[in-house]
């Protein structure tokens, strides 16, 4: 039996005072590897001693043996109600079971359907789809709800959003508070997960950028095998590189994109050494490949989803992504997979060959803005400054990726503006990231939009030019007042690289300077470009270009912008 670590014990007791409070469903959030079965079977074990019926919902069977198992261990008694596992006892107070079981029961009149619950918790409750009514979830909660009315619902995640990075906590969600509130990043900080490494492969991986993700969330099927039919060296090159690099680690996850692809890299590797898991793989020879894992007599686990929750193979320190998802949850699930504590591991790495990372660039996850920051630093000149908080950027980024008071910087180069509520959002949202506004119809055509000429030209009143020092070179900074007050502000960083000298040529001094060749050989040395500032001829009008064909303009007109001496 284990004990609760003290951030566990804490969590469970704020779950105990939120469940007291009132009627309503309590959302615990606790990222993977923070224990979050144990924190379950000592709510259960709570509820079990004090001679009440408790139900645990879960998606799958996997997650009901293991979570049941886990109770058991933890010296309490349960029953198991699963068809998967050829179980359908109701003897216990606490009953670990699938919904689809369940739904099934009530709708034959099973007795299970007349039990009195007085708790119901559902784990991985980021996948209850809420807002249908129709759903499994919602139609057991229903039922249950109406033969006792002071039932409490208790859903647990490490990921409290949705796909849309729609939170699933709130006044208009199911769950209307949030406990525990632990995430990966405090974990790895705080000794309970491995660091993750992010790493740039040799091997360029597959581009997946031209696909489109269809209004389920995920890609299709046939498209992503067309990508890898064109590529069909690119997966024996990029498992041959793996190899190299697994020779002196533990084991690795790889995700894969079909079922077709997991044969084929089958076939690239080692036999003795690699198993694939599937959703149509037998729970026995399941079991038998996640065991042989554990005792590090396997090397590689293929799958293409199936790897991601109710696994627990702490041996294994490698995640590998050949498949592109547009689900931040599964992506940080992927990766939490090799990151639960070993004694042989150093780290986790992580070996993205898919976009990934570039694919989430725009959300607030710590774990994933410090891959970014990791492998650009690597792999892409920092040539673009941020204006609000002075982080270096790539010239491919669409956001900064500074912190500013452990948050985000909420600073974007290029943005769509939610017509809702006017929140900034990425280029490829779909949906506001603030008020969850739509804003690309997803059955949209191009239409004659995309040849309109989306540039403003402004009036400019006055402009101000300016050298700021920084580390071993220097900031070029210029700002003009436009019609109604506004201003329009850029920054270049001449001395960052050529690229970076070359692009403040052509974007400034050769439109901006005097005898602007002149000047060109001496773009990074400051004495120089103090001079320069005397040759500027301030511009008449300021032309501004537009990128996308709803005419927004990507250009920051802040009217709060005040300058330092």
């Amino acid at each position: 039996m284990k004990q609760l670590r003290k951030y566990q014990q804490e969590a469970v007791n704020q779950t105990w005072q939120a469940l007291k409070a009132n009627n309503d469903p309590v959302l615990f959030t606790m990222s993977v590897g923070g224990g979050k079965s144990l924190c379950i079977s000592s709510i259960l074990g709570t509820i079990e001693k004090a001679n009440k019926k408790a139900l645990c919902l879960v998606n799958s069977a996997e997650l009901v043996r293991n979570n049941s198992k886990t109770h058991l261990e933890q010296g309490g008694k349960c029953s198991v109600f699963c068809a998967s596992l050829k179980s359908k006892d109701t003897s216990n107070n606490i009953i670990f079971a699938t919904p689809q079981s369940i739904f099934s029961a009530i709708k034959r009149g099973h007795p299970i359907a007349d039990i009195i619950f007085n708790l119901i918790v559902i784990d991985e409750a980021h996948t209850v789809a809420y807002k249908n009514h129709k759903s499994i979830f919602m139609r057991i909660l229903r039922h249950y709800k109406q033969e006792y009315k002071d039932m409490r619902l208790l859903g647990l995640t490490g990921t409290p959003y949705r796909w849309l990075n729609e939170s699933i906590v709130g006044s208009n969600c199911l769950f209307k508070t949030e406990v525990a509130k632990v995430n990966m990043a405090w974990l790895i900080e705080n000794g309970y997960l491995a660091k993750p490494r992010f790493t740039v492969p040799e091997t360029e991986g597959f581009d997946f950028s031209s696909l489109k993700v269809r209004t389920t969330g995920n890609f299709d099927n046939n498209e992503l095998q067309s990508v890898i039919d064109k590529n069909i060296r690119l997966t024996g090159e990029i498992l041959l590189e793996t190899q190299k690099i697994m020779a002196n680690r533990n084991g690795a996850f790889i995700f894969l994109s079909t079922k077709s692809h997991c044969f084929e890299a089958y076939k690239t590797l080692p036999p003795e050494l690699t198993r694939i898991i599937l959703g149509d793989t037998p729970n026995e020879e399941r079991n038998e490949s996640l065991e042989l894992a554990r005792q590090g007599k396997i090397k590689y686990l293929l799958s293409i989803n199936c790897l991601m929750t109710g696994i627990d193979v702490p041996f294994f320190d490698t995640s590998i992504w050949l498949r592109p998802t547009s689900s931040l949850i599964l992506f940080t699930q992927g990766i939490g997979r090799a990151l639960r504590l070993h004694e042989s591991k150093v780290d986790g790495l992580v070996l993205d060959f898919a976009g990934n990372l570039e694919r989430h660039q725009d959300w607030d996850n710590p774990l994933l803005l410090a891959a970014l920051k990791e492998t650009r630093d690597k792999d892409a000149e920092l040539v673009f400054q941020c204006y609000k908080c002075n982080t270096m950027n790539s010239e491919h980024a669409r956001r900064c990726v500074g912190i500013v008071n452990d948050k985000r910087c909420e600073h974007f180069f290029e943005f769509k503006e939610c017509t809702n509520c006017q929140v900034q959002n990425d280029i490829t949202s779909r949906h506001c990231r603030s008020c969850q506004h739509e804003l690309i119809d997803p059955n949209a055509k191009l239409s004659l939009d995309a040849l309109i000429d989306t540039s403003i030209t402004l009036d400019v009143t006055q402009a101000k030019y300016w050298i700021t020092e920084r580390n071993n070179g220097f900031i070029f900074n210029a700002a003009y007042e436009c019609i109604n007050g506004f201003w329009f502000y850029e920054s270049f960083t001449p001395t960052a690289s050529e690229i970076a000298k070359n692009m403040f040529y052509g974007s400034f001094v050769k439109k901006h300077v005097k005898r602007s060749s002149d000047y060109y050989p001496y773009l990074q040395n400051m004495i120089y470009m103090r001079a320069m500032l005397n040759d500027i001829e301030i511009p008449a009008h300021l032309k501004i270009v537009g990128k996308d064909i709803k005419g927004k303009v990507f250009a920051e007109l802040d009217n709060l912008y005040k300058f330092k001496n």
